[in-house]
């Protein structure tokens, strides 16, 4: 039988690499460290006969010398792709559910900053002083009993939801298809809500000042696409509970940034943990850098020191059912865009 050739454009440690011996017998396995769409089309074009490609980047040009049939991305995020110059035919699949657990970490850590006033006990510790009537200043809502509703629920907002529970809050889910409320896609074992039962309610795309409405933390992990651009705008956050928080993990296209501002300015909402901008690096002359009830972290929520291991762990089991014809995980929906 005719072995399948596969080019991994990611420097995966040699520990890693390891872990598709069991299937080395049916694959031929290229790696090389490209950085750039022209140079992957110049490996491609060294390696016509690639079926299977793991990479960070896409060709801009689509050479029909190609033999590929399957495109593993490094990431879960799709707006680096070059999505329109890949053939139809060709299986895209992402890295969704890999960093699940660092996003879901990282969004109660600007939760507890928010609620628990991290930043002014850093001023005090600082100053070396004990604040004056210390239990009525650091008096803070609970997060148990309150409402969080995710915007987005995919893996990373079924990690959220798990911690939320965990936490003692009740969940509420939007999303564009709430009647389908299982998850398909690619799950570390024993984290997220795969069957979907956390949610107390599921919300669709045309009930979302309902969910705001109700929410007392509101989650946004929603991805970019023409339907999401801007969604939370200024009609969004007025619906949303006086003294809420607002926290963005997703995409910052979703996001209008200056009604945002105006939110937190006025008063309406508590407070911001904010990790993804329209524009990134956040320029300088952004309003949010100087608002003290907002925190800014600098698009790092997925980092985590696993992220290889569990994207490998992922690529494998993809590279499994691709050698037995079986259906692929996270395998993107052209017409929506991830």
């Amino acid at each position: 039988m005719k072995k399948v050739e596969v080019l991994i454009t990611r420097a995966f440690k040699p520990d890693l690499l390891a872990t598709l011996d069991d299937l080395s017998e049916k694959l031929v396995l290229r790696q090389e460290k490209l950085h750039s769409p022209e140079d992957l089309a110049t490996a491609l074009n060294r390696h016509p006969e690639v079926e299977v490609l793991y990479s960070i980047n896409t060709p801009k040009i689509w050479s029909p010398h190609w033999n590929l049939h399957w495109i593993q991305n490094h990431y879960a995020g799709m707006n680096h792709i070059y999505l329109d110059a890949i053939p139809d035919h060709v299986i895209l699949t992402t890295a969704s559910g890999t960093n699940s657990i660092p996003m879901a970490e990282h969004t109660f850590a600007l939760i507890l900053t928010l609620r628990r006033r991290i930043p002014q006990l850093l001023d005090f510790q600082h100053k070396h002083t004990w604040p004056e009537k210390r239990w009525k200043k650091f008096a803070q809502p609970l997060l148990r009993g309150k409402t969080m509703g995710i915007l987005g629920y995919g893996s990373i907002g079924r990690e959220i939801a798990r911690l939320a529970k965990a936490f003692g809050m009740r969940v509420l889910a939007y999303k564009r298809n709430p009647d389908q409320t299982k998850d398909s896609g690619f799950t570390i074992p024993g984290t997220g809500d795969p069957d979907g039962s956390i949610p107390t309610h599921y919300y669709g795309a045309d009930r979302l000042y309902e969910i705001l409405k109700a929410s007392d933390i509101v989650v946004n992990v929603l991805p970019a696409t023409q339907e999401t651009e801007r969604v939370l705008d200024e009609k969004a956050f007025a619906a949303m509970k006086p003294s809420s928080i607002f926290i963005s993990m997703g995409r910052g296209k979703t996001v209008d940034e200056n009604a945002l501002i105006e939110a937190i300015k006025s008063g309406h909402l508590a407070g911001a943990g904010l990790d993804v901008f329209a524009t990134e690096p956040l320029p300088a002359s952004s309003p949010l850098w100087h608002l003290g009830n907002v925190i800014i972290s600098p698009h790092i929520g997925g980092s985590f020191d696993q992220y290889d291991e569990f994207c490998m762990i992922l690529f494998r089991e993809n590279l499994a059912r691709y050698l037995a014809g079986k259906p692929l995980l996270n395998r993107v929906n052209r017409k929506l865009g991830y």
